[in-house]
């Protein structure tokens, strides 16, 4: 028996009069915000790509050089420079720091949950576009990811600038600006991950081509226009990267995309984003699952885009023989709408008193989960000797966090057993609210935020503070990459990166150097060690 999913045309029209006003924007940027400010106050970057995105940018500003993509003052150009210039801009208004590193992120986080809400109104229901804008807030691998100082996340919110203009083309009187600015967001998009914006595009296909007769897209010159205009940074970057490095920038960038396109660096294998996407997006691809069913079975129109582009968008990277975990942020949204489809279906149930061993027996689930979570905390937290893990605490909280949200569903469907109708919204919420605790827990404690935090706190404290203070601290890469992991975060932390050389007699007497401690061998005798962070250790020349 299929879940009860038709509306009524006056209640839809109803919820699209509610849903003129800002209060859902006020509710969603409330319900996001707070876990985007929420942040422990010891704060430390990845290495990779984080870190080395945030001191590329940090160069940009110290040196005035918007053109070369360097590091350690060789250049590299191996990726696009959009999100290099976002943080670099960041920088310039706030100064350099992990916050600062990490604000384009966050904005288009925020954005990315707005425009989440606008596409579902407009495609679905604004119930389910509610629900679902809120899931997207509530997905653990999407929060993380949107503080990071990384490119996916940005990436993401113009993606779906781009289809919000291709919706309001559809109906708007002023069709061509909108065409502009959707054609626009895939230049813009090539700026920032250059031809993985691809994917995106051949994923609107059947969209763009099967709804041609409705929409017309296709036949719309702004579109094209906007496509020309927004590529013109990427270009004129390009132009201006080839002019001084010839053909470098070119055999670089593309030549590494064609790489990835043809090598799994990571061997996770074909079957990655089946257990990956499921696991760090928990519970909501599972709910989503059935929202393809119930969508493909739904009134609702448009089912090209928002069913049809999150299937061949997944079918297209499970195809792309490097994956990572980055990579699905793209599919988060729609994940989230699916979801919310289901779990507004499940309000439906919950409220009408149909399938009740269904509602029953996911209440009690989600109880079970909790109270599991719960238990696991309390031990962390009270007998923390069982467990040889440091910071155990942090994860206890966490999970207590969960545990505690989860329980909300089972309270409600016990204490008001006899108001359905009146707290189904509240039962639907406690499915949001175990996730969206644990989040806040995490950015909180500082599992989120603080990743390597012994590089910071060795680079702050004496005897190494006041040497890399007041000096220029150089590198003498021998055998080890200055790409290597610990490198990228000593260069960031590092407050006056010197210069790279392979020879340590070119540089001045009495310089001070950081050297693999590999290499120690190939330095003079006299050399003083002044002291190490993991397998670098910082040394004075004779």
């Amino acid at each position: 028996m299929p879940l009860p999913l038709r509306l009524t045309n006056s209640r839809f029209k109803a919820e699209s009069l509610r849903a003129s006003s800002f209060a859902p924007y006020l509710v969603l940027s409330l319900w996001v915000g707070i876990v985007l400010l929420l942040r422990s106050p010891l704060q430390s970057l990845m290495p990779h790509d984080e870190g080395w995105y945030a001191q590329q940018a940090r160069w940009i500003v110290e040196t005035g050089d918007w053109v070369t993509q360097a590091w350690w003052g060789a250049p590299v150009h191996d990726r696009m420079m959009g999100i290099q210039w976002l943080i670099a801009a960041s920088y310039k208004l706030f100064g350099v720091s992990e916050w600062a590193a990490r604000l384009p992120g966050a904005i288009a986080s925020w954005g990315a949950v707005m425009l989440t809400y606008a596409i579902g109104r407009r495609c679905l229901s604004p119930q389910i576009a509610l629900w679902g804008a809120a899931i997207l807030a509530a997905t653990p691998i999407w929060m993380q990811a949107s503080r990071l100082a990384i490119q996916d996340v940005p990436l993401t919110a113009l993606e779906l600038l781009g289809i919000w203009a291709l919706l309001q083309a559809e109906t708007k009187p002023q069709r061509r600006n909108w065409g502009f600015l959707a054609g626009s967001t895939v230049g813009l998009g090539f700026m920032l991950k250059s031809i993985m914006v691809i994917p995106v595009v051949m994923a609107l296909g059947p969209y763009l081509v099967l709804e041609h007769r409705r929409h017309r897209h296709l036949l719309n010159p702004a579109l094209y226009l906007g496509l020309l205009v927004g590529l013109v940074p990427a270009i004129a970057w390009l132009a201006l990267s080839v002019q001084r490095y010839g053909t470098l920038p070119l055999e670089r960038t593309f030549g590494l995309l064609a790489n990835l396109a043809q090598e799994d660096f990571h061997n996770v294998g074909p079957l990655y984003y089946f257990w990956n996407i499921p696991l760090n997006a928990f519970p909501w691809p599972l709910l989503a699952v059935p929202g393809v069913w119930l969508g493909w079975q739904s009134p609702y129109p448009r089912k090209a885009l928002w069913l049809g582009y999150p299937l061949v968008l997944f079918t297209l990277l499970a195809l792309f023989k490097t994956r990572t975990w980055y990579y699905p942020l793209q599919l988060l949204p729609f994940v989230a709408l699916l979801a919310a489809l289901t779990l507004t279906n499940l309000g439906a149930l919950y409220r009408s008193r149909q399938r009740p061993r269904l509602v029953a027996g996911l209440t009690i689930l989600l109880a079970v989960i909790g109270a599991v979570l719960i238990v696991a905390g309390g031990v962390a937290l009270l007998q923390p000797q069982r467990f040889p893990v440091v910071g155990l605490w942090r994860y206890g909280l966490v999970a207590i966090a969960a545990g505690l949200g989860w329980l909300v569903p089972l309270a409600v469907y016990w204490r008001y057993s006899r108001q359905r109708a009146e707290t189904a919204a509240l039962w639907q919420g406690g499915w949001l609210l175990g996730p969206w605790g644990a989040i806040a827990l995490l950015y909180a404690t500082g599992l989120w935020g603080n990743y390597n935090p012994d590089v910071k706190l060795a680079l702050a404290t004496p005897p190494l503070r006041e040497i890399v203070a007041n000096h220029p601290i150089h590198a003498i890469f021998k055998t080890v990459s200055p790409a290597e992991e610990d490198m990228v975060l000593l260069t960031f932390y590092t407050p006056q990166p010197g210069r790279a050389t392979d020879n340590w007699q070119t540089l001045a007497p009495g310089s001070y150097a950081w050297v693999a401690a590999v290499d120690l061998g190939e330095l003079p005798a006299a050399t003083v060690q002044l002291g190490q962070v993991r397998d670098w250790v910082l040394v004075q020349l004779p």
